[in-house]
C-alpha cells in the first residue's frame, strides 16, 4: 500500500480542500505520523483476524468477488497515520483503528494454550475484531481536533473499495476511482449506497428479491428432477468431461481422481465393455464405495489420459484431447449426485432433532433429462442472443483466458453448461423485465435502481459458482470459479442445484441481504448511533465520490486539493483484473 501526504502548491503558497477557504493542514507539520510509526505487527495479526477460517469475512469481503482486497483495518490505519501529525496520540490512534487490547499478547496466550491442548474459543483476544469499530464520539473529537474533518484522501486504483470503504468510515470526504466498470460497481454497493440509503435500500432489495425468486422458480420448476428418495434434497451434480478413446471408441470420463469425501467415499467406475474395441455401447457406469482403496484411478493427468477399459488401458495424449475439445466433440457425463437427507434423532432430553446430513448417489435414469433441457436452450437461444441476454463474446486472448480457448470454449457462453446457462440467462430475462416494468411505470427511484444493482450482484454469485470451471472440494463442497486468479480448465466439475430451497438462488439472496444490512451498519452508522460524520462542521455523511477513469486522467479533481492519496497499485501482471472481470461484465 503505497500513500502520498499532501504537496505544497507550486508556488510556495497555501494548497487547499474544496469548498474550504484554508486547510487546516497548512498549520501542522510536514512529518505524519505513517513517517515516523506504525503498528505493523498489530495491524498484521488484525489482517489475519478479518479473515480467519469459521469467522465470517468483513461484509465488503462476501458482497462479490474481487482479486485483491486489502484488509480493512491496515487500510484505515494507512489512511488516518497520512494525514495525523507525527505526534499524534498513539493510544487514541489504536483505539480509532479499533484495536482495543494487546494482540500481541493475546496471540502468545493462544499458543501457549494451543500447547497444552487448550482452546480458548472466539473471544481469546479479550476484544472484538477491529474492522467492526466504527468511529465513536471520542474518536471523532479527536480527529476533529487533529484537523481531519475536512481531510481529503485520493484512491485512484480502487478496485474492489477496502481504502475508500474505510476513509468513509473515519469521516473523511472521499475520491476513489477505477478503470473497471465491475470494480465501480463493486465500490457503489460497498460504499456509496449504504451511505445515501441506508437501511432503505434493504427494505427495497426484500421487496426486489422475492418478485426474481417467485418468477424464476415458476419458469424453471422443472429444470431439476426430484430425489429419488424420501426426506432427501439434491445438493449438486458432479460431471466429468468426456472424450473418445482414439484407440477402442469408448467414452472416457476424465477426472484426475474420483474422491467425494475425506472418509473415503468415493467412486469406482465400471466400464461396459460391449462386444469389444470399436463396438457400440463402450461408456463407464459409476458407483459410490466408502473406503478410497475401493476408488477408481484417476483417468487424466498433467493433461494425459489414460483408457478405463481393460481391454485397452492406453495411454491418450494431451494433443488428442486438445484436438477433441478443439472439434466440439468433448462431453460430459454425470458421475455422482450429491444430496442431503433430513435424519432425526432424539437429544439426552428426549426432544427430536432434525439435520441435514450429505450423502452421494450414483446417477439414475430420472436424472437424464438432458435432451429436454437442450430443447428448451435451443428455443431461447434466438430471442437470448438478440436481446445481448445471454454473451456472444468471444473470450479474447491474454495471460489468463488461454486455457480455456486450448479445449475448444471460445465463448463466454461455453464456460456453462446447457442447464447452467438456461437458469442464467431466465435470471437475466426475468432481472430486464423486472427492470423494464419498473422503468415504464415510473417506479425506479434511485433507491430501487441500488436495490437492483445488488440484484445483479447476487446473479454474479451464481455465475461464480455455477459453471463448468467450479471444483468439488471434499471438504468444502462447492469451489467457486475464482478459487485461482486465472481461468482455469477443470476435468471434473461441480454444478449447483440452484432450485433446491436454502442453496442456489435463496443462498446468493440471503448472503446478499445480510452483506447489505452489514455494509448499511458499518457505513451508516457509529458506534453511538450517529450518522457518520455527523460531528463534522458541515454536518451530514462525508462525501464519496467514484470515477471510472485512467488514473492519470482524473481532470475532474481540482489541482492541489487532495490531502493524501493512499492506494494499492496493481502488482503488473500478477493478477489480470480485467481479464477476470470480463466474466461478469459480459
Amino acid at each position: 500500500m503505497t500513500t502520498y501526504s499532501r504537496p505544497r502548491a507550486a508556488n510556495g503558497g497555501e494548497t487547499h480542500a474544496p469548498g474550504n477557504p484554508r486547510s487546516k493542514f497548512d498549520a501542522m507539520p510536514d512529518t505524519r505520523l505513517i513517517e515516523r510509526w506504525l503498528p505493523i505487527a498489530e495491524l498484521g495479526i488484525e489482517s489475519v483476524r478479518e479473515r480467519t477460517p469459521l469467522t465470517p469475512f468483513p461484509a465488503p469481503n462476501r458482497l462479490h468477488v474481487w482479486w485483491a482486497r486489502r484488509p480493512l483495518v491496515a487500510s484505515r490505519a494507512a489512511a488516518l497515520a497520512s494525514l495525523l501529525p507525527a505526534n499524534a496520540d498513539r493510544k487514541k490512534f489504536m483505539h480509532a483503528i479499533g484495536i482495543h487490547g494487546d494482540p500481541m499478547a493475546a496471540r502468545r496466550r493462544i499458543a501457549l494454550a494451543t500447547r497444552e491442548g487448550v482452546r480458548l474459543g472466539k473471544d481469546a483476544y479479550g476484544y472484538p475484531r477491529a474492522f467492526g469499530h466504527a468511529p465513536d464520539s471520542g474518536d471523532v473529537n479527536w480527529m476533529a481536533g487533529n484537523s481531519l474533518n475536512n481531510a481529503v484522501v485520493l484512491d485512484p486504483m480502487s478496485g474492489g473499495g477496502s481504502i475508500p470503504f474505510e476513509t468513509v468510515r473515519i469521516g473523511l470526504d472521499t475520491l476513489a476511482n477505477d478503470l473497471n466498470p465491475v470494480a465501480v460497481l463493486i465500490q457503489r454497493a460497498t460504499v456509496e449506497w449504504p451511505l445515501k440509503f441506508g437501511t432503505a435500500v434493504g427494505g427495497e432489495f426484500e421487496c426486489l428479491q422475492r418478485r426474481f425468486s417467485t418468477e424464476i422458480r415458476r419458469r424453471l420448476a422443472d429444470v431439476f428432477p426430484e430425489e429419488p428418495e424420501e426426506n432427501t434434497r439434491a445438493d449438486g451434480y458432479l460431471w466429468a468431461r468426456t472424450i473418445s478413446c482414439p484407440y477402442c471408441e469408448g467414452v472416457v470420463p476424465l477426472s484426475p481422481n474420483w474422491r467425494l469425501a475425506p472418509d473415503g467415499t468415493g467412486v469406482k467406475l465400471t466400464p461396459h465393455t460391449a462386444d469389444g474395441p470399436g463396438s457400440e455401447g463402450r461408456i463407464c457406469a459409476f458407483g459410490i464405495v466408502k473406503s478410497a482403496a475401493e476408488q477408481s484411478p484417476g483417468t487424466i493427468k498433467r493433461g494425459t489420459g489414460i483408457c478405463p477399459w481393460p481391454d485397452c488401458e492406453r495411454v491418450i495424449g494431451g494433443d488428442e484431447i486438445k484436438e477433441q475439445a478443439q472439434a466440439g466433440r468433448m462431453g460430459e457425463q454425470l458421475f455422482a449426485v450429491v444430496y442431503k437427507q433430513l435424519t432425526k434423532t432424539l437429544t439426552k432430553t428426549g426432544k427430536t432433532s432434525e439435520k441435514w446430513v450429505r450423502g452421494f448417489r450414483a446417477p439414475q435414469p430420472i436424472d437424464d433429462n438432458a435432451f429436454e433441457i437442450r430443447a428448451r436452450l435451443d428455443d431461447k437461444l434466438p430471442e437470448w442472443e438478440a436481446f445481448d441476454i445471454v454473451p456472444i463474446e468471444r473470450i479474447p486472448d491474454g495471460h489468463k483466458t488461454v486455457e480455456p480457448q486450448r479445449y475448444g470454449m471460445t465463448q463466454w457462453r461455453d464456460l456453462f453448461s446447457p442447464r447452467q446457462l438456461l437458469c442464467h440467462g431466465t435470471s437475466v430475462e426475468v432481472f430486464r423485465e423486472m427492470l423494464d416494468a419498473d422503468r415504464a411505470n415510473g417506479a425506479l427511484t434511485d433507491v430501487r435502481e441500488a436495490a437492483y444493482g445488488y440484484l445483479a450482484l447476487a446473479i454474479d454469485t451464481l455465475l461464480d459458482y455455477n459453471n463448468r470451471a467450479t471444483l468439488w472440494d471434499t471438504i468444502r463442497g462447492i469451489r467457486h470459479i475464482f478459487h485461482r486468479h486465472d481461468f482455469a480448465f477443470v476435468w471434473s466439475y461441480a454444478e449447483m442445484a440452484c432450485l433446491v430451497t436454502g442453496i442456489g438462488y435463496d443462498w446468493a439472496i440471503k448472503k446478499t441481504t445480510k452483506c447489505i444490512a452489514e455494509l448499511v451498519a458499518l457505513v451508516g452508522a457509529g458506534a453511538d448511533g450517529r450518522l457518520l460524520g455527523e460531528a463534522s462542521e458541515n454536518g451530514g455523511a462525508p462525501p464519496i465520490t467514484i470515477g471510472s477513469k485512467p488514473a492519470d486522467q482524473l481532470d475532474h479533481i481540482t489541482d492541489a486539493s487532495i490531502d493524501a492519496v493512499v492506494m494499492d497499485p496493481p502488482y503488473y501482471d500478477n493478477v489480470m483484473y480485467a481479464e477476470l472481470s470480463d466474466f461478469f461484465y459480459v
